[in-house]
């Protein structure tokens, strides 16, 4: 029931610390993937026909999900999550940290986004500081007077427009807007879902980006509401391994209460408030977490490393069973993060479509984009 958020720090809720993803791998290990996506290949539900202009890209978000080589690099944060520990890298989610994605040769890159007191749309990871002020109190220059570096969404949609236009025929200039899902200490109300959405999708429109934008999630919820606000842009659905896990062993593993709790925009699942720092749905197998994919209209489905890692620890060849039964729904697959080559050959051997990867390193391991003709 737990998404990417603060995957790198740990916060304290009532004495409580969340802990990193790492010390929660092994409460996956009852995770078994390999039957349930292996009925779904078998399933009803066919692939669905592509055209085959995987040698004929126009560079928008279509040509990108249906081209036929794989696993393509996108650039995590830009170049790569960076909060300032590396001199040697400009800061993750800036304008100069995607610049350089792009310009070392990323034909893809990812941001996240947060709505302001003012209805701006922030470039920033989290939805509260450090000492647990929410962005949406703070207007956007009362943001920047304290961390300068946080630009606007349309500035970073300007770098991305500006390398699309230069690719031509070729792919390049994609770009990935992450909706993250509100914490219950910022949105207690669960009433800002909407806001951040249709601030979202205008700013992708004014910027006449509709077309080479990818809203990605791991609230169902808020893709449901892209849908509606956005229809022409594509989406993807995200998964963390512990959304697959019951609200007991969650609370083991985090030490934060988890609060069963009536959400607004349910779509039929079981939605917690894990403290106060997430609100997530849980999903009963990877089997559902697919239907609701497809009941959300979704082009693309993303997996976390403590989702496809374990499953794969657990039952080898399940990882690659979930890839496969996805693709047959006619969904592609993205995973999610590639910080080493091992990580890299690791998602590769899966078959996913896409890996978010710390750039240059994910676009000298992907394969070769052929040029448009």
């Amino acid at each position: 029931m737990c998404g990417k958020v603060h995957s790198n720090t740990e916060v304290t809720d009532g004495g409580a610390k969340m802990k990193t993803k790492a010390s929660r791998i092994g409460f996956l290990a009852m995770v078994s993937l390999g039957t349930l996506c292996l009925s779904l290949c078998g399933g009803t539900a066919a692939a669905q026909d592509e055209p085959d202009n995987g040698n004929n890209q126009r560079s928008t978000a279509e040509d990108f999900l249906r081209l036929r080589v794989r696993p393509i690099a996108i650039g995590h944060h830009g170049v790569g999550p960076n909060s300032g520990e590396n001199p040697a890298l400009p800061i993750e989610n800036t304008v100069d940290s995607v610049r350089q994605a792009y310009t070392l040769g990323a034909r893809v890159v990812e941001v996240d986004v947060q709505l302001t007191q003012d209805g701006k749309l922030a470039v920033f990871h989290d939805d509260f500081l450090s000492d647990f002020t929410c962005i949406n109190t703070l207007t956007l220059d009362q943001l920047q007077q304290r961390l300068p570096f946080v630009p606007e969404l349309h500035q970073v949609l300007h770098v991305a427009r500006e390398f699309n236009n230069r690719a031509g025929d070729d792919l390049g200039g994609i770009f990935i807007v992450e909706l993250k899902a509100f914490s219950p200490h910022c949105d207690p109300g669960d009433v800002l879902e909407q806001p951040v959405v249709s601030a979202a999708v205008s700013e992708v429109r004014h910027a006449k980006m509709a077309d080479k934008v990818i809203f990605d999630s791991f609230s169902p919820a808020l893709l449901f509401l892209a849908a509606q606000t956005g229809p022409e842009i594509p989406r993807e659905l995200d998964l963390d391994g512990l959304q697959l896990l019951t609200p007991a062993e969650i609370q083991a593993i985090t030490g934060l209460p988890v609060t069963i709790i009536n959400k607004k925009i349910s779509l039929g699942l079981t939605w917690a408030e894990i403290g106060q720092v997430f609100r997530l749905p849980g999903y009963a197998s990877a089997q559902q977490f697919l239907v609701t994919g497809i009941v959300t209209g979704v082009r693309i489905v993303g997996g976390e490393m403590d989702f496809f890692g374990p499953a794969e620890q657990q039952q080898p060849g399940s990882g690659a069973a979930f890839v496969g039964a996805a693709h047959s729904l006619g969904l592609r697959v993205f995973a999610d993060p590639a910080n080493t080559e091992a990580d890299w050959n690791f998602f590769a051997s899966l078959g996913v479509d896409a890996i978010y990867s710390v750039i240059p390193l994910g676009v000298q391991l992907q394969p070769v984009i052929p040029d448009s003709q």
